[in-house]
């Protein structure tokens, strides 16, 4: 039934809502010690390499999803076990979300509070939507993505009157090299993302061509993510910026109406939640789609509440040390994105280009069965 399926427009709300809790945690500040007052414009050069791993991922994606196409493609025992690489890397991704969204609201209150208590809460949040309908968690993101809009579009916009536009140009030629460098570090960034073709089996309007959607949706989330780095920068300056952990939330601070509000810092941290509980459940319904190539139908009602309970316990426990998520998810994971959401996809699509048989047992148990 039409009710049973998400539409593209949703699951682009999806991708760029999820991406809004990494982008505001890590740009510019990840950027910085490279491309200097140019990252903004590492962003956009990001763009391109974004785009081609989109189109990567939805055409080996197909209208199966990437869970069920990998699996026709190599075979069970194969393409089972680049499923078993991307589920060990979801689950980390869930863990790094649950632990940096806990963090953040720890830090966001002024009263005393356990870390455990808003990591457990905001858990207990992914895991009923989690057990709840795609299609209705597809609804809840775009009003998530929307909530998230018109709260940056506010900070950004009250930004602008102490804007100086002298902190962003001119930017000379010998500053190219370390610019184009830094855009693999944003394209990292957006490589969140990844999971979202896992989910393309659940897609309505598949049969049209849709390629103008998904390249307006990319490149504009691109742009305006862009345009976002280039204001942080015009108001706080590469060096200040580059010294905050957190630019974009350190901006929130400055931002105040004279007899109207101030100091709006700690509602935009809590309303960034919103973009932390859309990308912990995209990776949640992701983990749902490849486990459902692996096991046995009986098992699939509980995938939800392993993948949170594993995510869980990784939060807790992968990262005693104060800091060690931020440093993950600084370092690591952008270059992690980048080999399984571009590089990977690359090769099999090679693979599917040049030998196009498919793998011995190339179709999932559920299939089989059917």
């Amino acid at each position: 039934m039409r009710d049973d399926k998400i539409s593209r427009t949703q699951l682009m709300a999806l991708l760029w809502a999820g991406v809004m809790a990494p982008a505001a945690e890590l740009l510019p500040a990840l950027l910085l010690p490279g491309a200097g007052k140019g990252a903004w414009l590492a962003v956009i050069l990001a763009a391109p390499l974004v785009l081609a791993a989109g189109w990567l991922l939805g055409s080996l994606a197909g209208r199966e999803g990437l869970a069920a196409s990998t699996v026709g493609l190599l075979g069970r025992w194969a393409g089972g076990l680049v499923l078993l690489l991307y589920i060990v890397w979801g689950l980390f991704l869930l863990s790094v979300r649950l632990r940096l969204c806990a963090q953040r609201l720890l830090a966001s209150g002024e009263r005393d509070g356990a870390l455990w208590f808003f990591l457990l809460s905001v858990a207990a949040v992914l895991l009923w939507m989690g057990r709840g309908k795609l299609p209705a968690f597809a609804r809840a993101g775009q009003l998530f993505l929307t909530a998230l809009l018109v709260t940056a579009g506010i900070v950004l916009g009250l930004s602008l009157f102490q804007a100086r536009p002298e902190r962003l140009l001119p930017l000379w030629w010998d500053e190219a090299g370390p610019v184009l460098q830094a855009a693999l570090s944003a394209a990292g960034v957006m490589g969140w993302g990844l999971f979202l073709p896992f989910l393309m089996g659940e897609v309505r309007d598949q049969g049209e061509n849709k390629n103008w959607h998904w390249l307006f949706w990319g490149l504009g989330g691109a742009l305006l993510l862009a345009a976002a780095q280039a204001v942080i920068l015009a108001n706080l300056g590469a060096g200040l910026a580059g010294r905050l952990e957190n630019p974009f939330f350190a901006l929130a601070k400055s931002v105040g109406v004279e007899g109207a509000f101030q100091r709006v810092e700690s509602v935009v941290t809590a309303l960034w939640t919103f973009a932390d509980l859309t990308m912990g459940g995209v990776l949640i319904f992701a983990l749902q789609a490849m486990a459902a190539q692996l096991l046995p139908e009986k098992a699939l009602p509980w995938t939800p509440w392993a993948a949170v309970l594993l995510g869980t316990a990784g939060a807790l426990t992968l990262f005693p040390a104060l800091g060690l998520a931020e440093e993950w998810n600084r370092r690591q994971i952008p270059a992690g994105n980048l080999i399984l959401g571009f590089l990977l996809p690359a090769l099999l699509w090679l693979g599917r280009k040049f030998f196009p048989g498919k793998g011995k047992d190339g179709i999932s148990c559920r299939r089989k069965s059917e």
